[in-house]
């Protein structure tokens, strides 16, 4: 890690994830992080997950979902070594998993979250419903049962 003087675990990491974030933007490629800031999941075009994970400062390209196999290693440096035609190339080369997300059909809002009647007992949960930052489900079968339960609520919800 590297870790700067009197730089907490929290601000490395931000710091990291700053530059993750920045190093497929910087090449025209649209991701989101989800998940555990320490480990998270690069999210493309809200479609699918990449065959990739963060380890201190570098970044693994894996053939294929959970494998071993380290197609190529990115350093996150303030300037990336890498350039648009070479991640391009890499994350054709690599096999990616969709994602899901569940959408009010008939419009463009997808689900981001729950809110509470009462937040303070957590009691009367409701869904809510946005343009942005969807929450995504790596699983169809999950995203299944979560839109059965929200259906029960009478929302009219499509898997895409």
């Amino acid at each position: 890690m590297e870790m700067r003087k009197n730089e907490s675990l929290e601000e490395m990491v931000a710091r990291r994830n700053k530059r993750l974030k920045y190093l497929f933007s910087k090449n025209g490629v649209n991701v989101r992080l989800v998940g555990d800031d320490q480990k998270p999941a690069i999210i493309r075009d809200e479609a699918t997950v990449l065959s990739c994970y963060v380890k201190n400062f570098d970044l693994h390209f894996t053939k294929e979902p959970f494998s071993d196999e380290i197609v190529k290693t990115v350093k996150l440096k303030h300037e990336p070594d890498i350039t648009r035609y070479e991640l391009e190339e890499v994350l054709s080369i690599c096999k990616h998993r969709p994602v899901f997300k569940l959408r009010l059909r008939g419009s463009d809002l997808y689900l981001v979250g729950y809110n509470y009647l009462n937040s303070e007992d957590a009691v009367g949960r409701y869904p809510v419903f946005a343009r942005h930052k969807p929450k995504v489900y790596f699983d169809f079968e999950y995203a299944q049962q979560v839109a059965e339960n929200i259906r029960t609520d009478n929302y009219d919800i499509d898997i895409e």
